[in-house]
């Protein structure tokens, strides 16, 4: 049943409102919305329908709430300034993280940019290899390192042959790390400035993947990811199937950084700018 299904359901069953109000608490947590962002948003719509409080009613004064909290963030997409650029991404494992880097790079490719990979995942025994068959794939060359490799070492090869050859666009692949680990936290901390003394404007984007089917502990991970790597934005990956991705709406909310990017599929040609809108809509009849 969707959410819009439910809350029809709800409103319809002659329950009290104070009735009403708790189960629809409960039914907005579960769409993996925080506690606190859900007391909030009921608490407004409660008070702009005044007397007025029916499902069709409540649906849409939510909606308007909800696109309220994406208002104050960039829209979807990224527009890379001219020159050369660096974007890395970063994420828990099991993200989705390299198969996002092969997305970005199809997406840029065919937007004329000449783009370069940067395998930085040494920790995973094929991390360096499934972004290697991805850049045959593409046809973008891949810079790695053998497993056990110094991250570090590997960031600072791709970028020597980034700067002192024909490519405008490096995207780096990092490892998967849980954001309780604050040592490899830290190691994030080192290449973003190993980064910056080649170019101390870069890296002009560093993205979170977020994994839609995941629930509101991405809120903690979007705060340490920031904390240690200077966080710009968010990819919100696996949205397909009945994954929501509610929890993205956490991050917004709090943290007040764009949605860039939504992974639906797992091709280099399913990856679409992140429309705000849509994915309102969407949350409600998934």
């Amino acid at each position: 049943m969707s959410l819009k299904e439910r809350i029809g359901t709800l409103f319809g069953s002659g329950r009290n409102r104070d009735e009403i109000i708790s189960e629809l608490e409960e039914i907005l947590v579960l769409a993996d919305i925080s506690a606190d962002l859900v007391m909030e948003l009921i608490g407004r719509v409660r008070k702009k329908s005044g007397m007025i409080f029916n499902s069709d009613t409540f649906i849409r004064m939510l909606k308007e709430e909800l696109l309220a909290v994406f208002a104050g963030t960039a829209s979807g997409g990224l527009s890379l300034p001219p020159g050369k650029n660096v974007l890395m991404l970063v994420g828990i494992n099991g993200s989705g993280k390299t198969t996002q880097v092969a997305k970005l790079g199809d997406y840029f490719q065919k937007r004329d940019r000449k783009v370069l990979f940067c395998a930085s995942d040494t920790f995973r025994a094929a991390g360096s290899t499934q972004l290697s068959l991805w850049g045959d794939r593409l046809g973008i060359p891949v810079i790695g390192g053998s497993r056990g490799a110094d991250p570090g070492s590997v960031v600072y090869n791709s970028l020597s042959s980034f700067q002192t050859r024909d490519y405008d666009l490096l995207i780096i692949d990092t490892a998967g790390r849980v954001q309780t680990r604050e040592s490899l936290m830290r190691e994030l901390g080192k290449l973003i400035n190993i980064i910056q003394k080649f170019d101390p404007g870069q890296p002009a984007e560093v993205l979170l993947v977020v994994d839609a089917t995941m629930g509101q502990n991405t809120l903690e991970q979007a705060r340490k990811f920031r904390e240690f790597s200077g966080l710009t934005g968010l990819i919100l990956a696996k949205l397909d199937g009945s994954a929501k991705g509610g929890s993205v709406i956490n991050i917004v909310h709090q943290m007040g950084l764009p949605v860039r990017f939504a992974g639906t599929g797992e091709t280099e040609k399913d990856l679409e700018i992140f429309d705000h809108a849509r994915f309102v809509e969407e949350i409600f009849i998934q």
